[in-house]
């Protein structure tokens, strides 16, 4: 694994299906052993960039590497080192979950223990069940499966943690993680800002088919608070007596108002960042 350069850089990336520019300029970049959020309305761009990085589409202008490689014009050997979460849809719907899973991980040289990754994502609870009857939540987590069963040197996952329960998204978010601590480049699509407040190292936002903005989530925050003339301050108090939270509340919303500052409890990366995703959306509107 070349680690030297970007597993994923995609530079003035353009693309056009008729006279719909679904890719104007596009930036990206995605580094080894760090989980990058592209980040976007529906029909930013997402799904056309990452079909441009996985060899589906060529794009019109621009330049794209993926692993040191033109996607459009690699062989299997490559593409056998990028994994893929496919939607639903994209699954055999007649196989049993557990099977499915054991066929993904057959065609590679040296997949993942399939036992392992099926007990961390509960999907032995449903092993024997075929993929036509699964949930929308177990659809999910067997794609995931399926995406990173190969050991991918860089990973695509679309919305990896949509239709779970609470239990089940932790396990993805601790497996997301733990991917690219093992120097795994993961790209992750979300409309979940917990997600990316917690898993992202880097987050890029997308509309129109360019980026608006890019950088680790404080980045991203602060760069767009600075350019409104405004700065965000975060705190976090711990071991507060429950007696004492009204008043404390209450003291932090006067000394706020003092300071002509607005204040948002409870709030942090997650809000913040979804602020400046709508702020971002509105004003390319």
């Amino acid at each position: 694994m070349d680690t030297d350069s970007p597993a994923l850089l995609a530079e003035d990336l353009s693309l056009s299906y008729g006279p719909l520019r679904a890719l104007d300029g596009l930036d990206l970049r995605a580094e080894h052993g760090e989980v990058t959020a592209v980040l976007g309305p529906n029909g930013a761009g997402k799904t056309t960039a990452i079909s441009c990085a996985t060899g589906l589409l060529r794009p019109d202008g621009g330049s794209i590497r993926v692993l040191g490689q033109d996607p459009w014009r690699a062989g299997p050997e490559h593409r056998a080192r990028i994994g893929v979460m496919i939607q639903d849809g994209g699954l055999t719907s007649g196989a049993p979950a557990k099977t499915l899973l054991r066929y993904g991980a057959s065609l590679h040289a040296d997949p993942l223990d399939v036992d392992e990754v099926s007990e961390h994502l509960g999907i032995d609870d449903f092993a024997s069940t075929l993929v036509r009857r699964l949930s929308g939540g177990q659809r999910q987590r067997l794609a995931l499966a399926l995406a990173i069963i190969g050991r991918p040197e860089l990973v695509f996952l679309d919305e990896p943690t949509a239709g779970m329960d609470p239990s089940i998204r932790r396990r993805v978010r601790t497996l997301i993680r733990g991917l690219a601590r093992t120097g795994t480049a993961v790209v992750l699509t979300t409309h979940l800002m917990d997600d990316v407040a917690g898993l992202a190292d880097s987050v890029c936002v997308i509309s129109r088919g360019r980026a608006l903005a890019s950088g680790s989530v404080d980045e991203v925050i602060s760069d767009h608070s600075a350019g409104k003339g405004a700065a965000s301050l975060h705190a976090t108090l711990r071991d507060v007596a429950p007696a004492s939270l009204d008043a404390l509340t209450a003291d932090l919303r006067d000394l706020a108002s003092r300071h002509g500052a607005r204040l948002e409890l409870g709030s942090g990366g997650a809000a913040d960042l979804e602020g400046v995703l709508l702020d971002l959306m509105e004003e390319d509107a």
